[in-house]
């Protein structure tokens, strides 16, 4: 039988997750410091890239560092809420990813949802970001496109998730592989070449990445 508590519980790790993720830090620090709407700018997006590339270093750094706080920050709470239980590591950064692709504050309209993930990834367990950081390496190297290589990183998210789920539990790691496929699906609504912001402000040609 199902206990009922436990399902309030995760409940309340994912709504606190999500409403956490939300947190809109690119379009926050860019009204702050220029007192420009984000979405009005360049590609749109909620993200660094964005914020970067048409209000300068300050909103982007301090994107990144609260994206870095809202990842480490929804996992050491569940942790300390659940303690013991990597389900609800994994409930909480499903739902802090959604929440930055799809935030409550502005309309649903969010970012690309992968710096959040990433820090929270790393809060869990370091060995996930690194793998996928040098597959993304790998896949650049191969193509010298940074979307191609993010694209192989998102599509690659399951069978790493399930590989490191293995190593970690006992369990087989099925939790593992449901929250990869979970945010690999979640991605890939986001993650398309007409709103990319690496192939709009052509990051990287000074090293021959993303050339036209």
């Amino acid at each position: 039988m199902i206990d009922l508590s436990d399902v309030a519980n995760y409940l309340i790790v994912a709504a606190a997750a999500y409403l956490a993720g939300s947190v809109p830090f690119a379009f926050i620090w860019t009204l702050v410091i220029a007192r420009k709407d984000l979405r009005k700018l360049g590609s749109g997006n909620i993200t660094v890239y964005n914020s970067y590339h048409n209000v300068g270093f300050w909103p982007a750094i301090l994107t990144v560092i609260g994206n870095a706080g809202l990842g480490f920050g929804v996992v050491f709470a569940a942790r300390w809420f659940l303690p013991g239980s990597d389900l609800a590591l994994l409930v909480a950064l499903v739902c802090v990813t959604a929440g930055a692709l799809w935030p409550l504050w502005l309309a649903f309209a969010g970012g690309k949802g992968t710096t959040t993930c990433g820090w929270a990834t790393l809060a869990i367990s370091p060995p996930i970001p690194l793998a996928l950081l040098g597959l993304w390496f790998a896949g650049l190297l191969v193509t010298r496109r940074t979307f191609t290589s993010t694209t192989l990183v998102l599509r690659a998210l399951p069978i790493v998730f399930w590989l490191f789920g293995r190593w970690r539990t006992d369990s087989g790691g099925w939790e593992f592989l449901i929250a990869g496929l979970v945010l690999a699906v979640m991605f890939h609504f986001k993650h398309t070449v007409e709103t990319d912001d690496s192939i709009r402000y052509g990051v990287g040609r000074f090293i021959g990445v993303n050339k036209a």
